[in-house]
This record gives structure tokens, C-alpha cells and sequence, in this order.
């Protein structure tokens, strides 16, 4: 009898997502399909209790222009104190305009490559180089809330989920934000030089953004990077972002100027990315005063 319905179950899945492939747009299709066969499963055999892929979690997909995945380090270094409850977040001023969080809080630059290039402790990880964003932004009179929420600890699997969670609750306490950013690092499995540029005399690491085409705020999010890019080659030596987009959401729709930033990449120092998090936050200053004001 089970041999029956697995078979029963296989039958069904293989010809439902067929036709959802036939019948969606491509686009829609990467995000939706599985699911759909899935949906499809637990309607004629609910005990299977087979749970939906919420497609905001995307941490098998490679976020950067390496189109390398990584693991997450599971292992304390030493000297470590990993906290059990999140602090807290971080707040700069009144009445914050940019939320800052980390999907993958862990994710280390040079020189902490222990665990994978991931590290539970603060100092050389990307909210390191979230807490420099912050203060460059406060310098130029924008308010900001930094959230440093281990999204990826224990478990690196639903990071999406729980950072999605987290922004929901403080767009809800502080709502005057209109800016979120996401802020990580991208990953290289060869060892590559680290590549750089000078802005304003200090070393920075090169950044990215990568833009989750199915989000209901594409377009908006879009057209505010664009906004970004046109302040950065006009005002700072053209240090511009590249932008990748991807058939995900990345929780993007909870904001229109809702970012995935990435600095750096896990070969480059940390100051490399502490100057380039410097440089960004005058860029994203000049930026949103200009769209405000406008």
C-alpha cells in the first residue's frame, strides 16, 4: 500500500509541475513551480504534510556574481561568546530614515577565514562593516537603525524567513524608515586576489547589488539604485555598483528602496570593506536627501 502511494504521489507531482511549466511565464516559473507540484501532492495525499519552499529562502543560491554557494560555519572560534538572545537594535538619531539587517550576520571577511569564512563573533563580519554604514550615515545627518540579529545561527537554512520577521517588526516600530538594506558579502571559492579601488584616498573593496526580479517593488527598487549609481559616478570617482538580478524576492518587497548590498568579498580585509561601507553611506546620503527634498 505504500509502495502504491508513493507511486500514486511521484505520478501526480511529475504531471502537475509539467503543466505549471507549460502554462507560466518563465520568470514566474523559477520562484513557483516546485511548489506548485508540492501544492498539488498535499491535495490528494494531505497526510504527506509535505511543507511548502518559501521562495524568499534562497540560501542555496549563489547572492553574488561568483555563482558560488557556501556554507555557513557552524563551529565557534576560539575565544568566541556567541549570545543566545539578539541585542537590541542599534539606533542613530531620531526619527530613522535606513534599517540595516543581516540575512547572513555571519558571513567574515580577512582576517577571520575560520568556520567558512563565518563568524559568530562581531568584530570582521559584515555587521563590523554594518556598524561603520551606520556611523557614516549618522555623520551625514541621516538617522539609522542597525539590527545585528544572528538570522543565520544556529541554522543557515530559513535565514530569509527570520530576517523577513525581523524587518517586519521594525518597520512597524520605526516607521519612518524608508530605506532598507540588507547588508552582506559575496564568496569566492578560489583564492583570488581581492580586488579594489581607491575612493577619496582610502582602499575600497568593489560592491554589488543584487535585485530579486519577482518582488512586487522591482521597479522602484530598481529605479533607487540607478538613483545611487548616477550619485556615485558624479560625485564619487564613479565608485558605482554593479547590479545582478535574480529570480528571487530577498524579502525586497517589504520596502521600494529596499537593497542587497554586497561588500567586498570573503578575500578582501576588512578595512577594505570598512572604507567602502564609509564611502556608501555619504553616497546613500546624498541620495536620499535629494530624493526627499525633491
Amino acid at each position: 500500500m505504500k509502495k502504491f502511494i508513493a507511486s500514486g504521489a511521484i505520478i501526480v507531482y511529475m504531471i502537475s509541475a509539467a503543466a505549471f511549466c507549460l502554462l507560466l511565464p518563465e520568470k514566474t516559473l523559477k520562484a513557483s513551480a516546485t511548489d506548485f507540484g508540492v501544492m498539488c501532492l498535499n491535495t490528494v495525499y494531505p497526510s504527506a504534510a509535505i511543507e511548502l519552499a518559501d521562495s524568499r529562502d534562497n540560501e542555496n543560491m549563489p547572492l553574488g556574481e561568483s555563482g558560488q554557494p557556501e556554507a555557513a560555519g557552524g563551529e565557534k572560534e576560539d575565544g568566541e561568546e556567541a549570545k543566545e538572545e539578539a541585542d537590541e537594535p542599534v539606533v542613530l538619531g531620531d526619527d530613522p530614515l535606513v534599517l540595516i539587517v543581516h540575512t547572513h550576520a555571519t558571513e567574515s571577511y580577512l582576517p577571520a577565514s575560520g568556520s567558512n569564512y563565518h563568524s559568530k563573533g562581531e568584530e570582521n563580519t559584515v555587521r563590523d562593516v554594518g556598524n561603520v554604514l551606520a556611523s557614516s550615515l549618522e555623520a551625514e545627518g541621516v538617522a539609522v537603525v542597525h539590527d545585528k540579529t544572528l538570522h543565520d545561527d544556529p541554522s543557515y537554512n530559513n535565514s530569509y524567513g527570520r530576517s523577513y520577521e525581523t524587518i517586519q517588526r521594525l518597520l512597524a516600530e520605526y516607521p519612518s524608515v524608508v530605506c532598507v538594506i540588507d547588508l552582506h558579502r559575496d564568496a569566492f571559492t578560489a583564492e583570488t586576489p581581492a580586488a579594489t579601488v581607491s575612493v577619496e584616498g582610502k582602499t575600497c573593496a568593489k560592491y554589488s547589488y543584487v535585485v530579486g526580479n519577482l518582488a512586487a517593488t522591482y521597479k522602484d527598487n530598481l529605479a533607487f539604485i540607478s538613483a545611487l549609481n548616477e550619485t556615485a559616478a558624479a560625485d564619487y570617482s564613479g565608485y558605482t555598483g554593479k547590479v545582478m538580478e535574480r529570480g528571487y524576492r530577498y524579502n525586497q518587497e517589504l520596502s521600494s528602496k529596499s537593497l542587497l548590498l554586497e561588500i567586498g568579498y570573503n578575500r578582501n580585509q576588512i578595512e577594505e570593506a570598512r572604507n567602502a561601507a564609509e564611502i556608501f553611506g555619504k553616497i546613500l546620503a546624498d541620495t536620499l536627501k535629494s530624493e526627499l527634498k525633491g
